[in-house]
């Protein structure tokens, strides 16, 4: 399939470069700045979802010129622009830049999966391109089932993890008492919904802290 190789790219300080001036550019724009990039902005048409909203944003107002991609990590056109994705993607094959033109699979190297964010925690729905509605739709299902209470308990569990580390004892142990802390997940999800982040701490620590103890 295509884009079935799924990872998260690390882009802090890394300069990403989107193409386009509307709704989408700016739904990239905003995800790029969340991940720490260095954002330029190319589009003769600059709206309001990308001009201004954001002092660290880079507005060029024109359109795509060769040259653009230079020491970019990443390149996005999201085809509310006319621009020539063959010649962008050629010069992306020159300066190694991850590129993605939307709804055009040839010019890609990547896809954005549909996305649910709760605090650290991101689920992401793909179906590889051939069905972006589907995932999108999928994305909102599980965005109505999956409640605040998510993120803080991602947050408990991680600075119960942070308490436990570092492990000294077998892998297997650990990840075995992992499996074991976790395993009333609906129980755990309704102490984040109380707020009874002490009482998550202390359930996991008590199962894999076991794993020093043992060492």
């Amino acid at each position: 399939m295509d884009f079935g190789y799924v990872v998260q790219l690390r882009l802090t300080g890394r300069r990403a470069v989107v193409f386009g001036g509307g709704p989408v550019a700016g739904s990239r724009v905003r995800d790029l700045l969340e991940a720490g990039a260095e954002v330029t902005v190319v589009t003769p048409s600059p709206g309001p979802h990308v001009d201004g909203f954001d002092p660290r944003v880079e507005v060029l107002r024109r359109a795509y010129e060769p040259g653009d991609l230079a020491g970019a990590a990443v390149a996005i056109a999201t085809g509310e622009d006319d621009l020539d994705a063959a010649e962008l993607w050629q010069e992306s094959r020159t300066t190694g830049t991850l590129t993605s033109v939307l709804d055009d699979i040839p010019h890609c190297d990547f896809a954005a999966p549909a996305q649910v964010r709760r605090g650290d925690l991101r689920l992401t729905v793909s179906t590889g391109g051939t069905a972006p509605a589907l995932a999108k739709r999928l994305r909102q299902h599980l965005e109505q089932e999956l409640g605040p209470e998510w993120a803080d308990l991602v947050d408990a569990v991680g600075r119960a993890r942070e308490r436990a580390l570092p492990r000294t004892g077998p892998f297997a142990k650990w990840a075995a008492d992992w499996e074991d802390a976790l395993a009333d997940l609906d129980g755990l999800v309704a102490l984040a919904a109380d707020g009874q982040f002490g009482a998550i701490h202390d359930h996991v620590l008590a199962h894999v802290a076991a794993s020093k103890a043992t060492a």
